[in-house]
């Protein structure tokens, strides 16, 4: 399986190799982004827009790192939660154990009835 997840991704990036190859005036073509508020305004210098494309994936990238670890700090703080719900079962289970042990101790085991050496007479049925 380990091979043929390098052959996966061996095939995903010649792929985005040969897009960026056949499409290499577009990403070396430069331009700039302007953003306009009304209050604000501001103008990047003129760069190659495969510079904006790794800018914005590198930020995409952050942005989902960000919100996997705020789920993971919350996975975590799930996890603690049950381990501490299961010591404590665990607890109890081992005191019921403990309590049910004292008492068959405590119980005294019934007489065994005596055997009789005395054949048993058995009644057939009549038809």
């Amino acid at each position: 399986m380990k091979k043929v997840k390098i052959a996966f991704w061996i095939v995903v990036f010649g792929f985005i190799g040969l897009v960026i190859f056949q499409n290499k005036d577009f990403f070396m073509s430069e331009s700039r982004l302007m953003i306009d508020l009304g209050f604000f305004y501001y103008e990047t210098p003129f760069l190659a827009n495969a510079i904006f494309f790794v800018a914005f994936f590198l930020v995409g990238i952050l942005i989902s790192y960000f919100f996997s670890l705020f789920k993971h700090f919350k996975d975590a703080r799930t996890i603690k939660t049950f381990k501490a719900k299961e010591t404590s079962l665990v607890e109890t289970v081992s005191t019921l154990e403990q309590q049910l042990s004292a008492q068959a101790e405590a119980a005294e085991p019934a007489p065994a009835a005596p055997a009789d050496d005395e054949p048993v007479e058995v009644v057939a049925e009549l038809k």
